[in-house]
């Protein structure tokens, strides 16, 4: 065969399976990025900007509050789902704990959190918006801690349910970051399962 046509022919294969192999692993980054941080709602009341640095499992990363905020919070995140779909029915998660980690060399700011069960609505069929019901509420006055970790034993038990949404909830903390607080800055948020 003459070098004109299997050359072209070797680059078009060569082309191809490099595009493939990109795809492959892009696809598998983005499946672990979806794992790690879903893309639910998130909102800076504060509009001091860079919110989703919260969630990037950074330490470099981090959130400062720089304005009031005009509504009765600064910050909310929609972390994770209650349940997960396991080829049969969606199965509850156990939840351990909320971590907050402040900026580096820093203390955890005062901080008054709000922990709410938002429901999980199916966009398609509903328009509205979720509607949300408290599962606890906390102040924190101390500025001591590096770490804080808030157990999540309040939560309700959830249980198995076989049509979604029906009984399955974004986890969504709601954080104001107090006044009165020397830090207001914050690196990372994490729900521990």
């Amino acid at each position: 065969m003459p070098f004109r046509i299997w050359f072209p022919i070797a680059i078009w294969t060569l082309a191809i399976l490099i595009a493939n192999l990109y795809l492959f692993f892009r696809t598998e980054e983005s499946i672990s990025e979806y794992k790690l941080n879903p893309p639910f709602r998130i909102e800076d009341a504060t509009g001091s900007g860079g919110l989703s640095r919260l969630l990037d499992r950074d330490l470099d990363s981090f959130w400062e509050k720089k304005k009031q905020s005009p509504v009765g919070f600064d910050f909310f995140l929609e972390m994770k789902l209650s349940h997960f779909w396991n080829g049969n029915e969606f199965s509850p998660r156990e939840f351990k704990s909320l971590s907050l980690i402040p900026c580096k060399g820093q203390t955890v700011p005062k901080f008054k959190l709000r922990f709410l069960l938002r429901e999980s609505i199916n966009v398609d069929k509903e328009l509205r918006l979720p509607e949300d019901s408290l599962a606890f509420e906390m102040v924190s006055q101390s500025e001591t801690e590096t770490e804080i970790k808030i157990p999540l034993t309040k939560l309700p038990k959830f249980k198995a349910e076989k049509n979604y949404p029906k009984g399955i909830y974004i986890l969504t903390p709601e954080f104001t970051i107090l006044e009165d607080s020397k830090s207001k800055c914050i690196s990372e948020i994490q729900i521990d399962d």
